[in-house]
């Protein structure tokens, strides 16, 4: 009887290691607006359904800045890009879409640019913050 308890116990504490072990749903990031800046800096070259195209008049102290195109809060393409000015005083930036993504004439999105990825923050907190948020709609063509 007290071997069946004492495994019964023991089972039980495996169990519990286990579901305090294993990761929990985090709740999606939030994405806070950063500066805003003038249109003339940032401009929409070309897109496509699957990737967007900018020519960015920003200098920033980081060589290496993380892009986000955002809908809302829900990221829809991102990645660590280099920031450094070209001739023309600025640099051009591709994103290509997540899978099962697509860009929408017509519709909101934003570009965050900010200096830390969203999966590092999101382990100490459930917010972003853009240092430079640039919201756009995608032309008709």
């Amino acid at each position: 009887m007290k071997n069946v308890m004492i495994k019964g116990l023991a089972g039980l504490a495996v169990f519990g290691l286990i579901g305090c072990a294993a990761e929990r749903a985090k709740p999606a990031l939030t994405y806070y607006h950063g500066q805003t800046p003038q249109e003339a800096y940032f401009e929409v070259v070309r897109y496509s359904p699957q990737e967007i195209e900018f020519k960015i008049k920003v200098k920033f102290a980081s060589k290496y800045m993380y892009h986000l195109i955002l809908e809302g809060d829900e990221p829809l393409a991102e990645g660590w890009y280099m920031t450094i000015l070209s001739a023309e005083d600025s640099y051009r930036l591709i994103m290509k879409a997540k899978k099962g993504v697509v860009f929408e004439t017509g519709k909101s999105y934003r570009l965050c640019i900010g200096n830390e990825s969203p999966e590092y923050v999101a382990r100490y907190r459930n917010s972003y913050q853009c240092s430079v948020d640039y919201a756009f709609v995608l032309p008709p063509k």
